[in-house]
């Protein structure tokens, strides 16, 4: 019960943030200048909780890739990719990246060789296997319709936990 009750505080006092890296001011804070024990979204939260591709598709795809149009099975060039429930394993899992294909967008239990988390500010640049280029300007990094922030380092996190484990059409 102690376990519990001690979790529960650690997990209360994390911040969503989208980083752990520190700016010039040397104070630990995320891409929008809010300090990582900023209160943690509960949708940021949640993510901490799952690795499975259903959870994923539903929770982090449906509303930050899929809507107004993105990475949803349109005739787009954004649809290209489509992530919506059902759909995202197929164009996701073992799949070339079109921007960069030395990578495939999820290469399974290989995190730094999956695309989908060099385009997401996930895996640094130099750190992808093959270290990766930034995307084109016309295409830039993911989501977009956040104004430009990455997902919560949590939801990002799950992304990885799946790919780490397998990458499973669960």
């Amino acid at each position: 019960m102690l376990r519990l009750a001690l979790a529960a505080c650690l997990l209360a006092s994390v911040g969503c943030r989208t980083s752990l890296d520190d700016d010039d001011d040397g104070i630990s804070d995320d891409t929008d200048g809010m300090p990582i024990d900023a209160p943690i979204s509960a949708s940021c939260m949640e993510a901490t909780t799952y690795q499975n591709l259903a959870n994923i598709e539903a929770k982090i795809f449906k509303q930050s890739c899929v809507f107004s149009g993105c990475h949803n099975g349109a005739n787009t060039d954004a649809g290209r990719l489509d992530l919506r429930e059902g759909m995202a394993f197929a164009d996701l899992v073992g799949v070339d990246s079109a921007i960069s294909p030395a990578h495939k967008m999820v290469a399974a239990g290989d995190p730094k060789a999956s695309y989908l988390l060099v385009i997401m500010q996930h895996v640094p640049l130099a750190e992808a296997t093959p270290p990766a280029e930034e995307p084109p300007a016309s295409v830039g990094y993911m989501p977009q319709g956040t104004g430009g922030a990455p997902l919560c380092v949590e939801k990002r996190a799950a992304i990885e936990r799946w790919i780490m484990a397998g990458a499973l059409n669960d």
